[in-house]
């Protein structure tokens, strides 16, 4: 069993989109530990951004070995050690025969290997599972607080990789409490004070929230659960980036923007905490529909993907995981039928307790979204009921019981179909095809990266988007020919888009090609497509084959997409000064300045501007301003010599024209200047 997910594991660490730089949450963890090897142990400022557990296990392991493969590694010891902790469950509830048919089913099953090989928080979830519900089931069978202490202590820990478990917890705790079993609740509050202590305390001291399990993005991932277009998996927020620098920045400017005043982390949480309230208090029936959804899909086959899709690296990356063919397919129904009928006859209530991680977990991630990673968890006991079911058929077929077996069987049969249902929904093979292609253009693997667009193509519901996703990813990368063959394919499946006709005009242009360009900038204006940009870009290209008056024509309309945004209202003057069209250069170059004071270039360019119109008091005011923002630039003193000599202060001009060639002794211009003067 170690042996075949050391055998994964071999056929991953190199893999292209499981490397610490791929992105996703792998990268952002990846980025957190490397803070804490660096002396930022409390990760501040703020709330934590992600659960933060692995953080510190991840700085922990490569700290002392220097090696991602390490990391991979020992999660996979503690994968192993997941298998012999479900075994200790199961046999404290069930006997020895179903420990080791749970045992067995638990090492078959592919989705636990394939997240122990992962830099990822989902990797150390399948041995805290396994470890709180053993501990659980001793504590529970054989009445020893310590045992529960150790419970209490797991759960903590847990609850610092994922949250969601303080529910179950909170179940467990309830029991001891309802049941007056006062020991037995204060070793559990003991245990998990303990393991929560830590980041209470770190919370306290950075952020000032008291609470261990606040964080900042769980705002966020509760709106994305709980908001009109919410389907019950992660759908991007509209204006969120999906990533997580995005999420950070854009939650913050959004929920900014909202209240008027700059805002906390908990502030910048608890404001989408209050959207999705909101929204379900609004729409009861819609909210409680979608909870249901939610709640099915936790208890459904199908492979929800979010960053890794487990079909993908199962089948096109050709690892040995198609081996490991236990997986919730048949997890759910023998394990749901396995919890029911083979209850223990003895301590059925503690039972019952330790059984109820399964749907408590569930409820707590239907708050939320699901994804088949936030399955794991619920997958570790269906493998002990798994194993419960297995060993109560045999004993039902020794026994000749037909009708035990009979009635057992129709609930795992309707289980499984229900189970197994088709839920159309996205299993990422076609997302992680796409992202094979563009991860292999960046490692300047062209030819591979050809291959895997055209498998994508194959499978993804809009081909064109592949083509144009590829070819942006070989516009950064310099590849401007391959970029515009993707383009011009994109355009070919999907005709007049006007996102892949700005980027196809943009590429024309920085081609030196704006013939060919105009058509697909000016295809991209009209559809409003980055107004601002692509108007500037069809300005250029209609100036570079000669068409002022349309170049004119187009430049008078361009506004920047934001009005504060002097540098762009400098670039547009540029624009009009080559354009030898002053009056309308003034206009954009006073909008700069009174955008920005503190903007030498405007002034400068304005003050030139004022120059070509003979204006030479005025040119002189802002090209004072100029020399006095920056005092290390020629062009200002150029046209201050000129605006001099052309008032009559010839010694004035001569003065600035020799700082000028002082400042740039190559500049033609001032030389010209100089002779003028002589």
């Amino acid at each position: 069993m170690f042996a075949l997910k050391l055998a994964v594991l071999w056929q991953l660490k190199d893999h292209v989109l499981t490397q610490p730089d791929a992105g996703l949450d792998t990268t952002a963890y990846v980025g957190l530990a490397e803070r804490v090897m660096g002396g930022d142990v409390g990760l501040g400022p703020g709330l934590y951004s992600l659960s933060p557990l692995y953080a510190y296990f991840l700085a922990a392991v490569l700290a002392v070995s220097h090696s991602f493969t390490v990391v991979r590694v020992l999660q996979c010891v503690l994968g192993t050690a997941a298998v012999a902790l479900v075994y200790v469950a199961a046999n404290a509830w069930f006997g020895r025969r179903a420990a080791w048919l749970t045992a067995t089913l638990a090492a078959l099953t592919g989705l636990f290997t394939f997240y122990e090989v992962l830099l990822l928080q989902a990797s150390l979830d399948p041995f805290l599972t396994a470890a709180t519900i053993a501990c659980l089931a001793l504590a529970l069978t054989r009445s020893d607080w310590r045992w529960t202490l150790l419970t209490g202590l797991l759960y903590g820990i847990q609850a610092c990789n994922r949250p969601n478990v303080a529910i179950p917890a909170g179940v467990v705790a309830l029991f001891f409490i309802v049941t007056r079993r006062w020991r037995f609740a204060a070793a559990f509050a003991l245990g998990t004070s303990l393991a929560l202590a830590p980041v209470t305390l770190r919370n306290i001291t950075v952020s000032g929230y008291w609470s261990p399990l606040t964080s900042s993005h769980g705002g966020l991932n509760f709106y994305v659960g709980n908001n009109p277009g919410a389907d019950g998996t992660y759908q991007p927020v509209p204006g969120v980036t999906p990533n997580m620098k995005g999420q950070l920045e854009d939650t913050r400017r959004l929920a900014e923007q909202a209240a008027g005043r700059p805002l906390n982390d908990g502030e910048v949480s608890w404001f989408f905490y209050r959207l999705g309230l909101t929204w379900i208090r609004e729409h009861p029936l819609q909210a409680a529909t979608l909870f249901g959804r939610k709640l099915a899909l936790m208890f459904s086959a199908g492979y929800i993907w979010l960053n890794y899709s487990y079909p993908f690296f199962s089948h096109d990356a050709h690892t040995l995981l198609w081996l490991l063919v236990v997986g919730p397919w048949i997890l759910i129904p023998l394990g749901l039928t396995g919890l029911a009928v083979a209850t223990p006859r003895s301590k059925r209530l503690e039972y019952f307790v330790w059984a109820s991680f399964v749907p408590a977990f569930g409820v707590a991630v239907a708050v939320f979204y699901v994804t088949d990673r936030y399955q794991l968890p619920i997958l570790v006991p269906l493998c002990v009921g798994s194993g419960a079911a297995l060993d109560a058929l045999i004993a039902a077929i020794r026994g000749r019981r037909a009708a035990a077996i009979a009635l057992a069987a129709a609930v795992f049969l309707a289980l499984l179909a229900w189970a197994n249902r088709p839920l159309r929904l996205d299993d990422g093979v076609a997302e992680e095809r796409i992202r094979m292609a563009e991860r292999l253009v960046t490692l300047g693997r062209y030819g591979e990266a050809e291959d895997w667009v055209r498998r994508a193509a194959a499978v993804y519901p809009h081909p064109g988007v592949v083509h144009f996703r590829v070819g942006q990813q070989l516009l950064v990368h310099d590849q401007s020919a391959s970029a515009i063959s993707h383009f011009q394919q994109s355009l070919a499946i999907d005709p007049g888009q006007p996102i892949v006709e700005y980027a196809l005009g943009e590429t024309y242009l920085d081609g030196e090609r704006p013939r060919e360009a105009i058509p697909h900038l000016r295809r991209a204006l009209e559809a409003g497509v980055r107004p601002d940009q692509a108007g500037y870009d069809l300005v250029r290209a209609l100036g570079a084959v000669g068409d002022r008056d349309g170049a004119l024509r187009v430049l008078r309309t361009v506004t920047p997409a934001r009005p504060d945004d002097a540098e762009r209202w400098l670039a547009l003057g540029q624009l009009g000064l080559q354009l030898q069209e002053p009056g309308l250069a003034e206009t954009f170059l006073r909008r700069a300045v009174s955008t920005n004071k503190a903007l030498a270039a405007a002034h400068s360019q304005l003050g030139l501007t004022l120059n070509l119109e003979h204006r030479w008091t005025e040119a002189t005011i802002e090209l004072e301003e100029a020399v006095r923002l920056s005092p290390r630039e020629a062009d200002p003193h150029i046209g201050l010599a000129v605006a001099n000599a052309n008032l009559g202060r010839l010694a004035d001009a001569r003065v600035h024209i020799l700082e000028a060639l002082r400042l740039d002794p190559a500049s033609e211009v001032a030389r010209r200047v100089q002779e003028a003067l002589k």
